[in-house]
């Protein structure tokens, strides 16, 4: 049976969906209103990362981050001393990640703000090597990744199994780097919802769809994806149909998908 929808269908989905009032409850929140880009990157990267679980506990997770973080995230981690860092994060608790998960994290991000101009110079240096969205992430991950961890681990390397590589996730292994992606929709776009504090520096065609349970599960109903498993292969299948609808912006079309999938679909 065919259930491919309309362009009008689909339309009518970002006007009804893609609006502000929708926003809450939504990770986004905390990535929105930055005048200075480099404090909304930052910001955004923190809140995408940690955009896993329940969306209500997600938010609550996210506000003791931030209100320990204050207005400025960026400038807050790079003024912090390690110490500061284990302050910031005492008592922080997020299903398997525990405050020294997320001490971690942050020095691992303050180090890659100090040793990069941005994190969109990171991006676009993947980008620059001449592979797709994927191995540019790919890269984006392995470069805060590669941060020197010794003063909260006592080693050089983050080893494969730590809890923290699971928030910087890429394609690399298969998965579908959903909060990445997500990250690079906020950062690319701009409209009434998404910042777009990199617009102009990644195409948006160029963005994948993060893939949740919810685009997933509309999609593979829509006929936009053939495979059962929640993978890259699958992430990319879905951004494929979508470009059908709107090429140069394939990914106007997620949040509503995912209000969609969340609130009304129901097959």
């Amino acid at each position: 049976m065919e259930r491919k929808p309309t362009r009008d269908f689909m339309d009518m989905l970002v006007e009804k969906h893609h609006r502000l009032p929708n926003l809450d409850p939504d990770p986004l929140i905390f990535a929105r209103g930055f005048n200075d880009a480099l404090e909304g990157e930052a910001a955004g990267l923190v809140a995408s990362s940690f955009a896993y679980g329940n969306v209500r506990q997600i938010v609550k997770t996210l506000s003791f981050v931030f209100d320990r973080l204050s207005q400025n995230p960026r400038a807050a981690l790079l003024d912090a001393t390690t110490g500061d860092l284990k302050g910031i994060c005492a008592g922080f608790c997020y299903r398997f990640h525990k405050e020294a998960d997320l001490a971690l994290y942050l020095l691992l991000l303050k180090r890659a703000l100090e040793e990069n101009p941005s994190l969109k110079a990171i991006f676009c240096e993947g980008l620059s090597k001449g592979g797709d969205t994927g191995e540019a992430l790919g890269w984006f991950c392995e470069k805060i990744l590669s941060g020197d961890p010794r003063p909260l681990l006592g080693q050089r390397t983050v080893p494969t199994d730590h809890p923290v590589r699971f928030l910087l996730s890429s394609p690399a292994s298969g998965g579908a780097a959903k909060r990445m992606c997500l990250f690079l929709r906020w950062m690319a776009r701009r409209d009434e919802l998404d910042p777009g504090y990199w617009q102009g520096a990644i195409p948006r065609s160029r963005l994948v769809v993060p893939l949740d349970v919810h685009v997933a599960r509309v999609g593979r109903f829509f006929g936009f994806t053939s495979l059962k498993s929640a993978g890259w292969r699958t992430a990319l299948q879905i951004t494929e149909a979508l470009r059908e609808y709107d090429p140069e912006d394939p990914l106007k079309y997620d949040f509503s998908l995912f209000r969609y999938g969340m609130e009304e679909f129901f097959p």
